[in-house]
């Protein structure tokens, strides 16, 4: 939103699950009304998941600018988390009929839209 470059502290192979608010909303709302009392249920959709260099870019496209990557060294390392994948099913939940209603594209594009918007 500043104009400024996204910097990458990893090579951006992280694979995880991201979900736009309102799918988020929606999702938690169809677990509350369709859900079974006790059960967990991953708010997520398969389309969803992405790796982070490729989220990254999506933003910085639709924000002008750049994706830098500026590898830790040793040091910087050891405080970084280890995880690589978190990817969520949310099979449990589209059984109750719900689907997610907007892309990772169309969730950043709208984001950035109200983002701009408010300022």
């Amino acid at each position: 939103m500043n104009g400024k470059d996204i910097v990458l502290k990893s090579e951006g192979n992280q694979f995880y699950s991201y979900t736009y608010v309102a799918d988020a909303v929606s999702g938690l709302l169809t677990v509350m009304l369709k859900g079974k009392d006790g059960d967990a249920y991953n708010v997520a959709d398969t389309s969803s998941c992405i790796h982070l260099k490729d989220l990254a870019e999506i933003i910085a496209e639709d924000a002008g600018t750049h994706v830098v990557f500026d590898l830790p060294n040793a040091t910087e390392q050891a405080g970084f988390s280890k995880a690589t994948v978190a990817c969520q099913s949310g099979l449990k939940l589209n059984q109750l009929g719900w689907s997610s209603g907007y892309t990772i594209p169309e969730g950043i594009a709208r984001t950035l839209t109200i983002l701009k918007e408010s300022r």
